[in-house]
């Protein structure tokens, strides 16, 4: 009776657990086409507030910069402000089209093929435009170019594309580093061994972006120092000649005696 009464429970679980058993989307974790699609745009769009905040950042520093007494100093900061305004407005612009590549055009499947296209499609588009008719450097093309063949050269396939591709946007929009470069400063050798380079996360890049704002917020160049001076000479004393006495001229002479 009683072997009866496990077999019975047995046969009972196992019903239970059929369905889960043979779900694969319960016992394997796998994302689907509208999660890759989702965490994507919201990995981009917390990027794309955070250099907003940086752009505030930068147009703050500049007001405060204009209101400096010193000319030298206005200059120089002005124009490193500046720069860094462009900058930071072409990852702006790069941005934005990712998020509409990926918002329109993305249908699932993986994601790292995707953006290797859609980035070498974006270029396309930015070399054909006016802007890059009227001054060949101007536009995101040569960025976006580089962008997708550093993309296509990953050699880690289950690295997060979208925390390289940010990594590769770090380093310069306006001047962008050559795939090949950007991937060798990736790694590091000691000559007998190679290790792979940690990547930083969001927060941490956003920090080293902030504290470099700050410094051009804050920094102030060093003044050059003053030339030195020559301490005045004190005139030279006129020495009298030194006169030669004839030998002897300085003996008494002995008076002869008198008898």
């Amino acid at each position: 009776m009683n072997r009866v009464c496990r077999i019975l429970s047995l046969i009972f679980t196992l019903a239970l657990l059929a369905p889960v058993g043979f779900c694969p989307s319960l016992w394997a974790k796998e994302s689907r086409p509208s999660d890759v699609k989702a965490n994507a745009l919201g990995y981009l769009k917390d990027l794309r507030s955070q250099n907003v905040k940086r752009l505030v950042d930068i147009d703050q520093a500049l007001r405060s910069r204009i209101e400096d007494s010193n000319p030298g100093v206005v200059e120089f900061e002005v124009s490193r402000l500046k720069l860094a305004k462009r900058e930071h407005i072409l990852r702006q612009e790069f941005l934005d089209r990712l998020i509409f590549q990926i918002d329109v055009k993305f249908n699932g499947g993986e994601l790292r093929p995707f953006l290797e296209r859609a980035l070498t499609e974006m270029a396309k588009t930015d070399a054909t435009s006016n802007d890059s008719r009227v001054a060949p450097d101007a536009g995101l093309w040569k960025f976006l170019k580089f962008a997708a063949d550093a993309v296509r050269r990953l050699p880690e396939k289950r690295e997060n594309v979208l925390i390289f591709l940010e990594g590769y946007m770090n380093r310069s929009v306006a001047d962008p580093i050559r795939p090949e470069d950007y991937l060798n400063t990736r790694n590091y050798s000691n000559g007998l061994e190679s290790e792979s380079g940690k990547q930083l996360s969001r927060d941490e890049v956003g920090a080293v972006a902030d504290g470099r704002i700050r410094g051009l917020r804050e920094e102030i160049p060093a003044k050059a120092p003053a030339p030195a001076t020559l301490e005045p000479v004190a005139p030279m004393t006129p020495v009298a000649p030194a006169v030669e006495t004839p030998a002897g001229a300085n003996e008494s002479v002995a008076e002869p005696a008198i008898n």
